[in-house]
């Protein structure tokens, strides 16, 4: 079933609901009210003629029945009958309604007074009345014919007041519905307009601030962040076809020039050698891309548990050390705390490891001097690890890239590297809920800042 009908079917079945109870309530209160006044009208004119019967001397029971057939507003098969205390009848008006009383209407009307109730189609009402210490019962009953005539004619004007509001009702919900459906369909049109080939296309944006304003808008942004990803995608592949295929070609153009002519011990020797670097790099790349990836899957998991931070700094240093002897890295470790518990992070140690080893191993790689500065600020809550070189610097407008994968600024391009390394340390920094900055000035410098929570 389409949204539109079944809106539709909710509309009208909602308000349908709310009408009919809307009328059961009128026809309930005007039957009620018909009833009472109908009663009030039968007490008063019961009251009435037992007054002139007993109270007035000069009318008699004669007299009475003139006077009550005269009446113009008598009530339909009205009769009122009068008993003395002995329960005998002294007077009657009204032959055509037989009603036979009981003793037992009489025992109630003594004992509890005024009481009403409903006998056949008649309306029985039953009033003590007392005159000069003698005590008189009136018995009156008639039919409200006119009450049930007019409880009919509303029941019918209900029913057919019901009958057209609903058809009203069903088709300006209809109606409605569609025109509130009409954005979510232009929605639809336009989504079938965006392609995997063609991603630049965006939903028209609507003019109010509702919900389906709010909701393009959301689904704009997506679109924005799809497009990001593809081209970063794209720009991936682009870069891991041409990082693989240098290496790829020196391999096969050293063996192809070596395989020409027969060569010495020391020539083929320094060939594998050669194509030996090569093949680390390729290596190296390998593991960096496995380890870029795995960590972008967020549905790894990493064992944690406390490590301490200027330890892991120490054993990076060391393995740096051990790429290139020429790299000097100094490790300054500012506000040590007293209580060596202090010192402590939860994290993976090698992921920490392999995250400050592409960090300072950059900064000695670009620093002009091979000599980079590592210094570790101990609080209460975090810990700060400042790593600066004095390389060439980045400039500006290469900052907001230098943590995407493969990126590599006109500086630093002739230094062998991949641009993997900074993107891998700031995943890893960002599984262990840390953040990472760069502020660099060209021709000075550059200072990366890694913040840490403390355990």
């Amino acid at each position: 079933m389409q949204i539109r009908t079944r809106l539709t079917l909710q509309f009208t079945v909602l308000v349908s609901t709310i009408v009919l109870l809307s009328f059961l309530a009128i026809y309930f209160f005007t039957q009620q009210f018909t009833d009472q006044d109908f009663s009030r009208r039968l007490r008063e004119r019961a009251i009435t003629s037992a007054i002139l019967l007993i109270k007035v001397d000069q009318v008699d029971t004669v007299l009475l029945k003139i006077i009550d057939r005269a009446k113009r507003d008598n009530l339909y098969r009205e009769s009122i009958r009068v008993y003395d205390e002995t329960g005998k009848e002294i007077y009657m008006s009204g032959d055509t309604a037989k009603i036979s009383i009981s003793q037992v209407l009489f025992d109630r009307v003594r004992s509890e007074g005024e009481l009403e109730l409903h006998y056949k189609e008649f309306t029985v009402a039953g009033i003590p009345f007392t005159d000069r210490g003698k005590e008189y019962i009136i018995i009156a009953f008639a039919e409200d014919v006119i009450g049930y005539n007019r409880l009919i004619d509303l029941r019918r004007l209900l029913t057919g007041l019901f009958v057209i509001l609903m058809a009203i009702v069903s088709i300006s919900g209809w109606v409605y519905s569609g025109r509130a459906l009409r954005p979510i369909q232009r929605i639809m049109n336009d989504v079938e307009n965006i392609s995997p080939q063609d991603l630049s296309n965006r939903l028209e944006r609507s003019p109010h601030p509702d919900e389906m304003g709010k909701l393009i808008n959301i689904f704009n942004n997506l679109l924005t962040r799809i497009e990001n990803a593809f081209q970063l995608q794209k720009m991936f592949v682009s870069n891991v076809s041409h990082e693989l295929k240098n290496p790829l070609t020196n391999i096969t153009s050293q063996l192809e020039v070596t395989l020409l002519n027969e060569r010495t011990v020391k020539e083929y020797q320094e060939t594998i050698e050669s194509v030996l670097e090569d093949i680390k790099s390729l290596n190296h790349l390998s593991n960096s891309l496995l380890d870029l990836a795995r960590l972008t899957r967020s549905s790894d998991s990493f064992t944690m548990s406390k490590v301490r931070l200027d330890e892991i700094l120490w054993e990076t240093r060391e393995v740096v050390s051990l790429i290139d002897p020429s790299y000097a890295i100094s490790v300054t470790i500012l506000e040590m705390p007293e209580d060596e518990s202090k010192l402590y992070v939860n994290g993976n140690p090698y992921l920490l490891k392999t995250a400050f080893q592409n960090v300072i191993e950059n900064a000695c790689k670009f620093s002009m001097d091979g000599k980079a500065s590592v210094s570790l600020t101990c609080r209460s809550q975090d810990f700060i690890i400042e790593v600066t070189d004095r390389g060439p610097g980045i400039e500006k407008k290469d900052l907001e890239n230098v943590f995407q994968p493969f990126f590599r600024t006109d500086a630093t391009s002739k230094i062998r590297g991949y641009g993997v390394g900074l993107s891998l340390s700031q995943r890893i920094i960002s599984i262990h809920k840390g953040s990472i900055s760069i502020d660099s000035t060209p021709g000075e410098g550059t200072r990366i800042k890694i913040v840490l929570k403390s355990a």
